[in-house]
């Protein structure tokens, strides 16, 4: 009986050897942490009825970038550029989500406020949790109810995420 149970526990351990084995250190995991989340204050603002015209549409022609450079401790450092929202957002969030290798970007303010002017925003961010590869993207700048659609997407696309590499993504507007 002992010899029967002994071989039991040998099989239960080698099976649960060889499914760990199987396992790929490239696994996505499903929940990326974002933190450090901070916004600039109006870089430039602008009002369609007090700005010159060509001003006004040189700077709203102007398209967003993001940056994203992963560390050695796999953390991304990110940075949106030149976004453009109303003058009363108070404070932008960035919500993430991972899976089966695509991320999902959320950008959004912490208000929403009808106003006759924008302004230009930078807002650097973390995200912790993904590890080196290939990701497709998505990236959403919605209004403060966080619902995405696609006139409130702003880039759909592939990354490769490198150690100590910089990635500049152009967002559609």
């Amino acid at each position: 009986m002992k010899h029967l149970k002994v071989t039991k526990i040998l099989l239960v351990l080698s099976i649960l050897g060889v499914m760990t084995a199987c396992s790929s250190e490239n696994t996505l995991i499903e929940n990326v942490k974002v933190s450090d989340v901070s916004t600039s204050d109006c870089k430039t603002s602008l009002s369609k009825a007090d700005t010159r015209t060509e001003y006004y549409n040189d700077i709203y022609s102007k398209k967003s970038t993001l940056t994203m450079v992963m560390g050695n401790d796999n953390t991304i450092s990110a940075q949106f550029l030149d976004v453009l929202d109303n003058c009363q957002i108070g404070q932008f969030h960035v919500d993430a989500s991972s899976h089966d290798n695509t991320i999902v970007l959320i950008l959004y303010p912490e208000q929403d406020m009808l106003t006759d002017c924008i302004c230009q925003y930078d807002v650097n961010f973390k995200m912790k949790d993904l590890v080196p590869g290939n990701y497709q993207i998505m990236v959403y700048h919605t209004t403060s109810t966080k619902q995405t659609n696609s006139s409130n997407k702003i880039y759909e696309g592939t990354v490769n995420l490198e150690i100590n590499k910089s990635v500049m993504l152009t967002m559609i507007r």
